[in-house]
C-alpha cells in the first residue's frame, strides 16, 4: 500500500495534524534538491500512536508522527532532512511514554544512562 494511501486512510483530523506537524518542523522540506530522505519504521503492533523524536526536531514530542500499524504491524514515516546534516541522532517514543530504539539501527550513549539510534546521512 502507497504511503499517500495511508496518509489518506487516516483520520481527517490525524491527517491534519500530521500535515501540519511536518510542516512546522521542516519549514525547508520543500526544497527538494536540499534534501536528503529518511526512512523512519518500527515494528510496533499494539501501539496506538508511534513518534519520532531527535536532534533533528529538537527532542520534541507530537512533532514527527509515524503512520501505521499496517497490517504486519509497522509504523512508518518518510522524513525530507536538510542536507547539511550528515548525522542524527533518534529514538522513537511509543503510546506517549515510552522510549524505544530500533533494535536493528546503530546506538551511541544518549549521556543521560541510555541510548540514542544514530542515522549517518550521505
Amino acid at each position: 500500500m502507497s504511503d499517500t494511501l495511508l496518509l489518506l486512510l487516516l483520520p481527517i483530523n490525524r491527517r491534519l495534524r500530521l500535515a501540519l506537524a511536518l510542516t512546522l518542523a521542516l519549514p525547508w522540506a520543500y526544497a527538494a534538491a536540499d534534501r536528503h530522505e529518511a526512512t523512519f519504521s518500527l515494528y510496533a503492533p499494539q501501539a496506538k500512536s508511534v513518534e519520532v523524536i531527535g536532534d533533528f526536531n529538537q527532542w520534541q514530542s507530537g512533532v514527527t508522527l509515524l503512520v501505521g500499524p499496517d497490517e504486519k504491524g509497522m509504523w512508518r514515516a518518510k522524513l525530507p532532512l536538510p542536507t547539511t546534516l550528515t548525522r542524527i541522532e533518534y529514538v522513537y517514543w511509543v503510546d506517549g511514554a515510552q522510549r524505544r530504539i530500533d533494535p536493528g539501527q546503530p546506538v551511541v550513549q544518549d549521556g543521560f544512562f541510555g541510548e540514542n539510534n544514530v542515522l549517518v546521512l550521505p
